[in-house]
C-alpha cells in the first residue's frame, strides 16, 4: 500500500471512531437526561437469578423505559457482562434510563423502615420485628449472637437494642437487624460511660444501663429525667432501697395495671422494695436521655418523689414531705 493510502486510511478510521464516540456520548446523555417516569415513586423487584433481558422487559412491561433496545445498548456499554443486583428498588419522580440502570448494577436497594420505641421492653422488640413482613428468618432467631458480639456483659438481652429507626434491605435477617441495633446502644452507652460522672456508684456500664432504664420507665419529661437519676443515686448511697415502681411491674408476670400489697410483699430479681441495690436486669430499652441522665445526674438531695397527675413529679427530702406529696396527688 502506498504512503498515501495510509495516511488516508488512518484519517478514514479516526474519523469513524471520532463519529462512533460522538455518537455514543450522546446516546449516553440522553439516557442520562430522558425522564421515564413522573409519578412520586414506584417499587420494582428483580428475583434472584433472574436474567437481564427479563429483568429489561419488565422495566419496558412496567411503563419505566422508553426502548428495550437502547436499555440494552446502554447496558452493554455500561458493562461487557451486566449483572443488575436482585431485590426492591425505588424508581423515583425524575429517575433517568441510565439512573436506573446504575441503581441495578450497584445494588442501590429500596431500604425499608422499622422504629423501636423508647422503653420498649425486649419481648414488644421481638414482637415488632416478627409481625414485618419485610423480615426473614423469623423462625430461627439466636438470641445468644448479639450478645456475644458485644463488649458489655449482658446477662439477657434485654435492654440491648437502642430505640431508633433503623434501614435495612426486604429480606433482611432478623439477626441482623437485633446486631444493628445492639451494637448502635453498645456504642452510644461506652461513650456516656466514659464521659459520666465518675464519683456514681456502678461498677459496669451495664449497671448505668439499667439504672437508665428505670429512669425511663419513671418519666418521659427531658429535665426530670437527671432529678429522678438524681434520687435513685442519692438513695444507693444512703443504702436506701430504690422503691421503683416500674422495676416491680417489670418482675410480675401478669400485670393487670394496678399494684397491690401482695406484689410489693413478693420479693424477687426485679422487686426493689424487697431487694437492695439495682434489679437484675434493665427493665426496657432506654433512650440516649435516660442513658445521659444516668451517666450525669442533678446535684440535689432529694430522696422521693411522686406523680403529679400531670405528666411531671413532685420531689422531696425527706419522707414527711413526701407523705404529704402523696396524700395531696395521689389520694382522692
Amino acid at each position: 500500500m502506498k504512503p498515501i493510502n495510509k495516511i488516508l486510511s488512518v484519517k478514514l478510521i479516526f474519523f469513524l471512531s471520532s463519529i462512533l464516540l460522538l455518537l455514543i456520548f450522546s446516546y449516553l446523555n440522553y439516557s442520562r437526561n430522558i425522564i421515564i417516569y413522573n409519578e412520586n415513586k414506584k417499587i420494582f423487584y428483580i428475583e434472584k437469578g433472574e436474567s437481564v433481558t427479563k429483568t429489561i422487559r419488565d422495566l419496558k412491561d412496567s411503563n419505566l423505559i422508553s426502548s428495550i433496545l437502547r436499555f440494552k445498548i446502554i447496558s452493554y456499554m455500561y458493562n461487557i457482562n451486566p449483572k443488575f443486583i436482585s431485590g426492591k428498588y425505588k424508581i423515583s419522580k425524575n429517575d433517568t434510563e441510565l439512573s436506573i440502570l446504575e441503581k441495578f448494577l450497584d445494588g442501590n436497594l429500596y431500604q425499608e423502615k422499622i422504629t423501636i420505641i423508647e422503653g420498649s421492653s425486649f419481648k414488644e422488640i421481638i414482637k415488632l420485628l416478627v409481625e414485618n413482613n419485610h423480615i426473614n428468618n423469623v423462625k430461627n432467631i439466636n438470641f445468644s449472637e448479639p450478645l456475644r458480639k458485644s463488649s458489655i456483659k449482658f446477662l439477657t438481652n434485654e435492654g440491648m437494642c437502642f430505640p431508633d429507626t433503623y434501614k435495612f434491605s426486604s429480606g433482611a435477617l432478623l439477626n441482623d437487624i437485633l446486631i444493628s441495633c445492639s451494637q448502635k446502644m453498645e456504642s452510644i452507652l461506652l461513650d456516656y460511660w466514659k464521659n459520666r460522672d465518675y464519683s456514681l456508684p456502678y461498677k459496669s456500664p451495664y449497671e448505668m444501663l439499667i439504672m437508665a432504664s428505670i429512669i425511663e420507665k419513671e418519666s418521659s419529661d427531658l429535665l426530670e429525667k437527671p432529678l429522678i437519676a438524681s434520687v435513685f443515686i442519692n438513695r444507693l448511697r444512703k443504702d436506701m432501697r430504690l422503691q421503683a415502681d416500674p422495676t416491680v411491674i417489670y418482675g410480675i408476670k401478669n400485670f393487670k395495671g394496678n399494684i397491690t400489697k401482695k406484689d410489693l410483699r413478693e420479693k424477687n430479681e426485679y422487686n426493689t422494695y424487697r431487694i437492695n441495690g439495682l434489679p437484675k436486669t434493665p427493665i426496657c430499652s432506654p433512650s440516649e436521655s435516660s442513658i445521659r441522665a444516668a451517666s450525669r445526674p442533678a446535684e440535689s438531695k432529694f430522696l422521693f418523689f411522686v406523680a403529679n397527675n400531670n405528666g411531671k413529679h413532685v420531689f422531696s427530702t425527706n419522707y414527711r414531705d413526701h407523705v404529704n406529696a402523696v396524700n395531696k396527688y395521689q389520694k382522692k
